[in-house]
């Protein structure tokens, strides 16, 4: 039950339980000595320790597993790419692995590069397409090994401006801007201390990106942070809708957003883009600074990336995916009187 739970939950939790235990070694130690050395309090301070670490594990984040490989990749029949990728080394860390996932990655529009992993073998929850009209992943038709393209010589996949790369082992891909070389999302650790490689498993999935220091991210609501949609690094960012009034701080309201827009500055020049992370389930979100890593509940990734390369474009691109708002009605703007001469 706990590992289903955001951290977040969990160290509100753990703050509790210190403070209700800190007061009970307090009292404890000016009661008497004799008490003092009593065997209950150590069991208080085994907890406290055990509590202090719970606390502090968001910091120093956890490594899990080896990651997946990319074993066939092919051109598919909607004009994407599709590969299969099998587990490395299973653990039962938050439960089994999915042993082979299905990947797929089109380029919809101009500007718009969508990346989709899911189980190739089993139907996984997926933000319903009735709700959401959107293009279908197409069926990978070819086994393990029958690949129509060699993964020695295909690396990148080329849209007028987004590139798609990837490593094959361990897998991690990024995407680039094409006009200025800008690396938008790389999902590779590259060793680092900072995130792991990907994890998918049926109630926790994991994936990172590197970032520059001097990105400038906002989004991921709804919630009421104190600074407001700008990103900050080391806040937790929780996407797991309540119904409560908005006059609280550091909550979750009523709406999921999971996804940030991201300004550069790039040699004098602005650029703007946007990542978006189709997934209806819980989830945290750890912005580091150089780095940003999802930890969801289920579901599956389907990334959308915006290339912008200006705000109002990035607005534009992503509203004409998840829709627009509607049209207010003549008599809501206040001409209450020129609406009746109409």
């Amino acid at each position: 039950m706990l590992n289903s739970l955001p951290n977040r939950y969990l160290n509100r939790a753990s703050f509790s339980l210190l403070t209700l235990l800190l007061a009970r070694l307090v009292t404890t130690m000016f009661s008497s000595a004799s008490s003092f050395l009593s065997l209950p309090f150590f069991n208080y301070l085994l907890i406290l320790l055990l509590c202090f670490r719970l606390v502090n594990s968001s910091s120093t984040p956890t490594k899990i597993g080896k990651g997946y490989r990319l074993i066939s990749i092919e051109e598919t029949p909607d004009g994407g790419i599709g590969g299969l990728l099998q587990v490395k080394q299973r653990n039962k860390i938050y439960g089994p692995d999915i042993p082979l996932l299905q990947l797929h990655v089109k380029h919809e529009t101009q500007d718009r590069l969508r990346v989709h992993i899911t189980d190739a073998e089993k139907q996984r929850w997926e933000v319903p397409y009735n709700l959401l009209p959107r293009e279908q992943a197409p069926a990978l038709k070819q086994t393990i090994g029958s690949s129509r393209k060699n993964l020695k010589t295909v690396r990148e996949y080329s849209g007028s401006e987004l590139i798609f790369s990837y490593i094959a082992d361990p897998f991690s891909f990024s995407v680039k801007r094409k006009s200025n070389g800008q690396t938008l999302f790389n999902s590779s650790s590259d060793g680092s201390d900072s995130f792991g490689v990907m994890v998918f498993k049926d109630q926790y999935l994991e994936i990172s990106t590197q970032l520059p220091n001097d990105a400038s991210l906002y989004g991921l609501g709804e919630n009421t942070q104190p600074h407001g949609i700008k990103l900050f690094p080391g806040d937790p960012y929780t996407l797991y809708t309540t119904d409560i009034s908005a006059i609280n701080i550091n909550a979750d309201l009523y709406g999921s957003h999971p996804v940030y827009m991201d300004l550069r500055n790039v040699k004098g020049q602005a650029y703007a883009h946007a990542v978006l992370l189709l997934n209806s389930n819980g989830m945290d979100v750890f912005y580091r600074g150089t780095s940003l890593t999802y930890k969801i509940i289920g579901g599956v990734f389907d990334l959308y990336f915006f290339s912008g390369p200006s705000p109002l474009a990035v607005v534009d691109q992503y509203t004409s995916l998840i829709g627009r708002p509607a049209a207010m009605p003549y008599w809501a703007f206040g001409r209450y009187e020129e609406f009746l001469t109409l």
